[in-house]
């Protein structure tokens, strides 16, 4: 699979690129969002670490909903991590605070 420099631009914040049948799209982004196919959003936005790092955000619908996302991190096999975000009915009595 072919992969173009992956060298951010100078000033970019994040550095992407969306790959396609082998192809890929270099972006510049401030803020990644990203659906999944169960409907949950997820934005990715740069971290405050000058290392590098990166948030990972669900989008909050409040504290009155019904139900909320949450990302469940599960280990794979050695250097692998596996991030699921699921759905989740806010039980009775049970709340944002």
């Amino acid at each position: 699979m072919q992969t173009s420099d992956s060298t951010p631009a100078e000033g970019a914040p994040l550095h992407v690129e969306a790959v396609r049948d082998g192809v890929p799209t270099p972006l510049d982004a401030d803020e990644i969002r990203v659906t999944l196919p169960n409907g949950i959003v997820f934005h990715l936005s740069p971290g405050r670490d000058p290392a590098g790092s990166v948030v990972a955000e669900i989008p909050f619908a409040g504290p009155d909903a019904e139900e909320f996302a949450t990302f469940v991190l599960r280990p794979g096999a050695s250097n692998l991590l596996l991030i699921n975000a699921e759905r989740h009915p806010r039980r009775a009595g049970e709340t944002g605070d």
